[in-house]
């Protein structure tokens, strides 16, 4: 079963709160896309239950975008809720091709700023940038899979 994306949101999030790394809502979801990406080359789908649409600072999950709207462009300071108000997270533990994945990219761009991802998801090679090129909606698991911006 696929997660949601605002619970894969949440382990994100709960590391930049361990590190002491501040998240904006466009940081988290470049972050998220560098995960999904990773994620697809080595499993081959998407650990979510929601594709990349093409938005113009790069993709975004819509469900992620409408949780953490109200947070603009400062960091985010709460945890996406469900509908009992609780707070979830994807047990790692369960899945630890997509843990390895969450922790290579948090590890790695974990002090990238939200723009830097931004650019980073616009070059040519990207998942986005190929979606964009053919002016698609969404970006496609085999664009993610031939992404090499990672």
């Amino acid at each position: 079963m696929r997660a949601s994306a605002t619970v894969l949101s949440n382990n994100i999030l709960m590391r930049g709160k361990q590190d002491d790394e501040k998240i904006t809502p466009m940081k988290l979801q470049k972050l998220l896309y560098y995960v999904c990406v990773m994620y697809v080359k080595e499993v081959g789908h998407l650990p979510i239950s929601e594709h990349f649409e093409v938005w113009q600072y790069g993709p975004v999950l819509a469900s992620v975008y409408a949780e953490f709207k109200p947070f603009g462009a400062s960091p985010i300071t709460k945890y996406a809720l469900n509908a009992k108000g609780k707070a979830r997270i994807v047990d790692e533990s369960c899945n630890p091709v997509l843990s390895s994945c969450i922790e290579y990219v948090w590890s790695k761009f974990k002090r990238t700023s939200a723009v830097d991802l931004s650019k980073r998801t616009h070059q040519k090679g990207s998942g986005w940038y190929a979606a964009f090129q053919r002016n698609d909606d969404a970006i496609k698991t085999e664009d993610m899979k031939n992404d090499t911006t990672l």
